[in-house]
């Protein structure tokens, strides 16, 4: 569009030179003196304009893959100056995979006024989209001469991944929490046979959590929470080291981790989401579908790297036997076989020659 407005003025000012030779003309003189001034004219202007240009961007908050979502620019006039021509570089960065896209946003904005532009945005893959306005310029009407305006403007769209149906079948050692010997000193659950801590009682405790001796001795409701079963934990872990994995692929992980998370949720278990993330270990106990879905932006923008594999990481920030089991989702085999002295593990690999069809129907049933 710059290149269409650039041209439109060079034939203008040449043809008003043209028929100035021809035909003496001072009007047309006085016209091709104008398409010369006019910029510099704005110049001085847009400059004062672009001190106070301010800007906002919107995007739904998710997106299902391949469809179209509507995001939005609006840039604000509070000057007095006119602004023939904002012209917006906008740069969606898929933060998952690394993928990214630039558009060019343009409008004209009159004296203490707003003006939104909009534009349709997608990705056929999962992830964090990430929108930052990479540069704004304020142009003449003939898009001659640009004045810089300083934006920090910025929002993100989760495209959430397609999740699978799947039939998750827990081993008896992980289902039986009755012959537990061995809790969690680390976090509570919902072995009310073991107590994990006393404390207040808050809105939204079970009346089954109320200790009753403690609240009539204190004269206020106390409250016990449940301990957990190590024989009932479980670590669900993607490895993120950069490993020559391909968007498809991505992708795939991507999909599976979220399935089985929403599935270990509907057997009731409750389970630690780790991740490895620029050289450090990322950990999360995910109690409820609430506590994964706030989960997701964070987890969604995990970008494999090069570096320290994160199942040494793993290793060295966790004791043997922390956990009854460990799922290891990579695009790859372990490299390191300690990683079965943290918990029984199950080792899912989306290989080279991996097809949606194929691990879908693979993981319609599988037992942990």
């Amino acid at each position: 569009m710059n290149i269409l407005r650039k041209f439109v003025w060079l034939l203008l000012t040449l043809g008003l030179l043209v028929l100035t030779v021809q035909t003496a003309s001072p009007i047309a003189l006085g016209l091709a003196i104008c398409m010369v001034v006019l910029p510099l004219m704005c110049l001085p202007l847009n400059l004062l304009a672009a001190k106070k240009l301010k800007l906002s961007a919107n995007m739904p908050v998710n997106l299902k893959k391949s469809a179209e979502g509507l995001l939005e620019v609006t840039v604000q006039n509070p000057s007095p100056i006119p602004v023939c021509l904002v012209s917006c570089r906008v740069r969606l960065e898929n933060q998952l995979n690394g993928e990214v896209q630039s558009m060019t946003l343009s409008c004209g904005v009159w004296p203490k006024k707003s003006q939104t532009v909009r534009a349709t945005f997608g990705s056929p893959f999962c992830g964090r989209i990430r929108l930052t306005v990479a540069s704004v310029r304020l142009y003449d009407c003939f898009s001659l001469l640009g004045v810089k305006a300083k934006t920090d403007a910025h929002t993100a769209s989760v495209v959430q991944p397609d999740t699978f149906p799947q039939n998750l079948l827990l081993s008896p050692s992980a289902a039986r929490v009755e012959d537990a010997e061995d809790y969690s000193t680390e976090r509570p659950g919902s072995d009310l046979s073991e107590i994990f801590q006393i404390r207040d009682y808050v809105t939204g405790d079970s009346p089954r959590q109320v200790h009753w001796k403690l609240s009539q001795k204190y004269g206020k409701l106390i409250v016990k929470d449940a301990s957990l079963p190590i024989t009932r934990s479980a670590a669900l872990f993607w490895e993120r080291t950069e490993s020559q994995s391909t968007n498809a692929r991505t992708d795939a992980e991507a999909e599976i981790v979220v399935s089985l998370c929403r599935n270990l949720l509907a057997q009731s278990v409750q389970f630690t989401l780790c991740w490895n993330e620029n050289g450090q270990l990322i950990r999360h106990l995910v109690r409820d579908l609430d506590e994964l879905i706030a989960l997701l932006p964070r987890l969604l923008t995990a970008k494999a790297e090069p570096g320290l594999s994160g199942a040494q990481l793993l290793l060295q920030a966790t004791p043997a036997g922390a956990y009854s089991h460990l799922i290891y989702i990579s695009g790859k085999l372990p490299a390191n076989p300690d990683l079965q002295t943290l918990g029984h593990l199950t080792a899912l690999v989306c290989g080279a020659d991996y097809s949606e069809t194929d691990y879908m129907n693979q993981l319609s049933e599988l037992t942990i």
